[in-house]
């Protein structure tokens, strides 16, 4: 029996305060094909913050805060959805068994950063959760990467307009370069939930 491949899924900073997140993801996630699914978080209203004091910071130190600020939405999102597993790393996906796994992403950037010098993101702010989830899916060996946001993207949706278009951060294209698959999904548009 052939294993199910791996979905790497970035769960929009823009998505924390949608009213019924949990329950429209766990909709979302019932009617997708099987597979492993990993949840990257982004860093939303809690990175907004870093981004108004960036003036006042190396771009490492607030690169680093920006992760701080998607490491603590991956903590609520792990309490919101209880089902769900926490992943310290990548190399523990081989144990995830059904539920979906919430990726620390400070564990997986020190350990990027840490492990593969030469080809860790760049520390700037042209990388936020988008380019963190295209890594995370290239180091998973991923069959998709998915990302969930409040908008539709704009036509044609190339990496590299999109980048252009603000749709996800400048440094997108080479981080999703060698990606098989990417999709993007306006969660608050998916529906309707079944009560």
């Amino acid at each position: 029996m052939q294993s199910p491949g791996i979905r790497v899924i970035k769960v929009g900073g823009s998505l924390l305060d949608f009213y019924d997140l949990p329950d429209r993801l766990r909709s979302w996630l019932a009617a997708q094909t099987t597979a492993t699914n990993i949840l990257v978080t982004g860093g939303g209203r809690r990175a907004d913050l870093v981004r108004a004091r960036k003036a006042e910071l190396t771009e490492r130190e607030a690169h680093w805060l920006a992760i701080e600020a998607m490491e603590a939405n991956a903590r609520w999102l792990f309490e919101t959805v209880v089902e769900a597993k926490w992943l310290d790393g990548i190399a523990q996906v081989r144990t995830i068994d059904g539920a979906p796994a919430i990726l620390s992403p400070r564990r997986f950037m020190w350990y990027d950063d840490a492990r593969h010098a030469c080809g860790a993101l760049p520390a700037n702010w042209q990388v936020t959760s988008d380019s963190i989830a295209a890594r995370a899916a290239e180091l998973a060996g991923a069959n998709e990467l998915v990302l969930l946001k409040s908008a539709a993207p704009p036509a044609p949706a190339t990496p590299e307009r999109l980048a252009s278009q603000g749709y996800v951060d400048a440094f997108f294209p080479r981080a999703s370069r060698s990606l098989a698959a990417i999709r993007y999904v306006n969660l608050r548009a998916y529906g309707p939930l079944c009560a």
